[in-house]
């Protein structure tokens, strides 16, 4: 870890910034400007516009065709705000930033390009048989910010090292492709300038088109606004909850857009933009009246529409409650984000020893297609921790009926299609969407329901057990019976990626494990391969608490008193 003695300053409290391997700058709007204006001679707005002509949405599966694996962070996720939030609570961030540089290694072939920064990225390119692109700037928070940084002070025909290689690889190669989370402000900027300092007429890039990543990557996406909703027609006592949910569903931005029905909760879009405290409140208040009276629920979920992981989420809101609906108002008003109040979820649930899963299955989009499977998510309360991948072959293992698992697959497939029909396409290339298969009561009674919960269009947990199976099937030979299973862990100070590995125990003849990334005192992953998928995710969970009972993690999801369903 980086030795420094810096702080950041968060809601007037000076923080210090301690344990991370990047230092807290960032580029300042006005900077970005400069930069825009240096490098490419026109703004910020004008580079946006060039984008869409200069830069490329093009999926292309690992090893397809040579890469350059950019593994950043971003700033549409409030990265830096989310780790310095954790700081003010007294919590242990998660490092955003160290562990997408290094965990995105996981993601390159062999022989691509891996740019990053800091031991743990380090240790993760020794594991690998990529070429790594180091960047010696630990200043900034965000590699992009850091790699802008060294474009704009050096000379025109005589670039940094590491942008030098870059640009040498887009010129000798010029099919390949730039891997990264989404493209951002700052990484647009970056983009147009490697492009053009290549000599290119297009940059490929692995990353949703602008429209998807910035309009429609929203929970709000799902949702109709307050005002939207209230012009519709309340239903008759006669009338099925779904008919609702069809007639609010029609009046989202997202159908008015693509004509299409998406399989959602009951819920409602909570606009923070010209908002002032009242209005906000009065909005929540609306959205949670709705709920009762035209679903009979009790119960509400909040969620910020841009939350990374699930954090900040308030379930279980009492909907008649008025003070906990203004306390959910002045989240919103300090925050200064879009939210939405959706059902609150009673979600089916399957147990294996130790650990007790929620079933909310994901689907999931690559190489611009709908990909095969799908993944049952593991959680920390409402936070993603790891994914187990299933098909509709084993699905049934836990508890999700083939028909169930059908309909969460044909949700993703109608997503895909709305953002590649009328003739255009969108460049949705990558991206996953997770579901709820739950009851929500009120006028649903005890059925259960598969709906849509939240989009993830961009890069996604999930590749990487994506990645982690393939490289199974490769190590045991066969695609046939081959599951897989990763786990989010918290190293201890001292575990770094090579400590955790050679404490990996590899399984037998029929499996396979590993340790993939560790950020030491921060965020690390692992997987196990398995015949089955349960025993993958019983694997893994159980390989967690070994790791966690030799002292190597600082927690464990185990809980011995859990015993299989």
């Amino acid at each position: 870890m980086q030795k420094q003695e810096q702080t950041v300053v968060h809601r007037g409290r000076t923080l210090a910034w301690e344990g991370f391997v990047t230092g807290p700058d960032l580029l300042s709007t006005e900077e970005l400007e400069q930069a825009s204006r240096r490098l490419l001679g026109t703004d910020l707005a004008g580079a946006k516009e060039a984008a869409g002509k200069e830069l490329l949405p093009f999926g292309a599966a690992r090893g397809q065709v040579p890469a350059i694996v950019l593994g950043t962070a971003s700033t549409l996720k409030g990265c830096f705000e989310a780790d310095v939030a954790q700081l003010a609570l007294g919590r242990s961030p998660d490092d955003f930033s160290a562990y997408n540089e290094a965990r995105a290694v996981y993601l390159a072939a062999p022989g691509d390009l891996v740019v990053g920064r800091g031991e743990p990225w380090r240790q993760a390119v020794a594991a690998s048989a990529a070429v790594p692109v180091e960047v010696p700037e630990l200043r900034y928070y965000y590699l992009t910010h850091a790699l802008l940084a060294m474009a704009a002070d050096s000379l025109a025909d005589r670039p940094a090292p590491p942008l030098e290689r870059l640009v040498r690889q887009l010129s000798a190669a010029p099919e390949t492709v730039v891997r990264l989370f989404a493209i951002d402000t700052e990484a647009r900027v970056l983009l147009l300038w490697l492009k053009r300092a290549a000599g290119l007429e297009r940059l490929r890039v692995d990353a949703n088109g602008p429209e998807v990543a910035e309009r429609w990557n929203r929970k709000t996406t799902l949702y109709p606004t307050v005002e939207d909703a209230m012009g519709v027609s309340a239903p008759r006592a006669a009338d099925a909850p779904e008919s609702s949910l069809a007639a609010e569903a029609e009046v989202t931005a997202f159908h008015r857009e693509f004509g299409v029905l998406l399989p959602r909760l009951p819920g409602y879009s909570v606009s923070r933009a010209g908002a002032d405290e009242a209005l906000l409140r009065h909005r929540v208040h609306t959205a949670a009246r709705l709920l009762r009276e035209r679903y009979g629920l009790e119960l509400g979920c909040f969620k910020p529409a841009e939350a990374l992981t699930g954090s900040r989420i308030r379930m279980a809101v009492p909907l008649a409650d008025d003070a906990a609906l203004d306390a959910l108002a002045r989240q919103a008003m300090e925050t200064e984000e879009d939210y939405v109040l959706e059902a609150h979820t009673h979600y089916l649930r399957h147990r294996l020893p130790g650990y007790e899963f929620i079933l909310a299955p994901s689907a999931h989009v690559v190489a611009g297609q709908p990909a095969e499977g799908g993944t049952v998510q593991i959680t920390r309360g409402s936070v993603w921790e790891g994914s187990v991948y299933v098909d509709e072959e084993t699905c049934a293992r836990f508890d999700i009926t083939p028909a169930q698992f059908r309909a969460v697959r044909e949700g993703m497939a109608a997503l895909h299609g709305a953002f590649q029909g009328a003739g255009r396409d969108l460049g949705f290339v990558k991206g996953g969407v997770d579901f709820a298969i739950a009851r929500l009561g009120g006028r649903f009674g005890g059925r259960p329901v598969v709906a849509m919960q939240d989009l993830n269009l961009s890069s996604n947990g999930a590749e990487y057990v994506r990645a982690f199976l393939a490289e199974a099937r490769e190590v045991l030979g066969t695609r046939q019976g081959v599951y897989a299973a990763t786990k989010v862990v918290r190293p201890t100070a001292e575990t770094d990626l090579k400590r955790l590995e050679d404490r990996v125990e590899r399984p037998g003849h029929a499996g396979w494990a590993r340790a993939i990334t560790s950020v030491a005192g921060r965020w690390g992953l692992i997987g196990v391969a398995a015949r089955c998928p349960r025993q993958a995710a019983q694997e893994v969970l159980e390989l967690e608490q070994r790791l966690h009972r030799a002292g190597l993690l600082r927690t464990s999801v185990w809980d011995k008193s859990v015993r299989a369903s």
